[in-house]
């Protein structure tokens, strides 16, 4: 049986509140990949740097203060 046969089997078992799950699961993998195709998915490193970008300072030296604290 193709794999696509045996989904449906699995969704035809499934309550109504389920298959709404499943459903929301199915487009948001298709917008995910909508915009890999786009390139509109930005890389992890690049959403870090954006988040720590408002840190004043530095990060390593708080990270080496705060193991000294604790050593």
């Amino acid at each position: 049986m193709k794999m696509k046969d045996k989904t449906i089997k699995e969704l035809e078992g499934l309550k109504p509140d389920d298959l709404l799950k499943v459903y929301d699961l199915i487009l948001s993998l298709k917008r995910d990949l909508d915009k890999k195709t786009k390139g509109e998915i930005t890389p992890p490193y690049v959403r870090v740097r954006e988040a720590l970008k408002s840190c004043k300072g530095s990060l390593s030296e708080d990270i080496l203060s705060l193991r000294e604290d604790r050593g």
